[in-house]
């Protein structure tokens, strides 16, 4: 999977974006009806989709057709051309929010939001985002460590006494 930008607005709608509100017009469906709350959250997004980075009239068709279509969509399939991490992301929690839109949970929403927050998890790498961690500490450590030196005193009775604290164990920067 090719990695890619976050939406930014001004831009056209990346494909990544439009899938993802695919998937989520998809959560709308599983308890078998679109209620009116979940239908104007959806509307809303879409119109302001469409006022930020210009829909195009194919795009606005496909999003009406989901919408009024009650047999559901495949989920794996849509989620198949979300390619931008941030927006896989993204789907767990404005599903989590249209499936909440309505005041009730669906068993159903719940389980196919369990289910992408699965995929989600196993999809990660967590050997990367170990050595990312560790790196990112390494460098704050590094970072804190230069500026210690460089409030330290160095020379003369001052950066003497703090030279013997030290290797007394006492650091009077702490």
């Amino acid at each position: 999977m090719a990695p890619a930008c976050p939406q930014v607005t001004g831009d056209p709608v990346s494909t990544s974006t439009f899938y993802m509100w695919r998937v989520i017009i998809a959560i709308a469906h599983a308890d078998g009806k679109v209620q009116d709350e979940e239908r104007a959250y959806i509307q809303r997004i879409v119109a302001n989709m469409d006022r930020a980075y210009g829909l195009t009239d194919e795009m606005k068709k496909t999003f009406q057709s989901d919408l009024d279509n009650p047999q559901m969509q495949n989920i794996p399939e849509l989620m198949s051309h979300i390619n931008d991490p941030a927006t896989r992301g993204q789907v767990i929690y404005f599903g989590g929010l249209l499936a909440r839109v309505d005041g009730n949970m669906d068993p159903r929403e719940e389980e196919i939001l369990a289910k992408l927050r699965a995929d989600q998890m196993s999809s990660l790498d967590m050997n990367q985002i170990r050595a990312q961690v560790k790196e990112a500490v390494a460098d704050e450590m590094f970072r804190h460590d230069l500026k210690k030196s460089e409030l330290r005193p160095q020379h003369g009775i001052t950066g003497a006494l703090d030279h013997m604290l030290l290797r007394l164990g006492i650091d009077v920067l702490d």
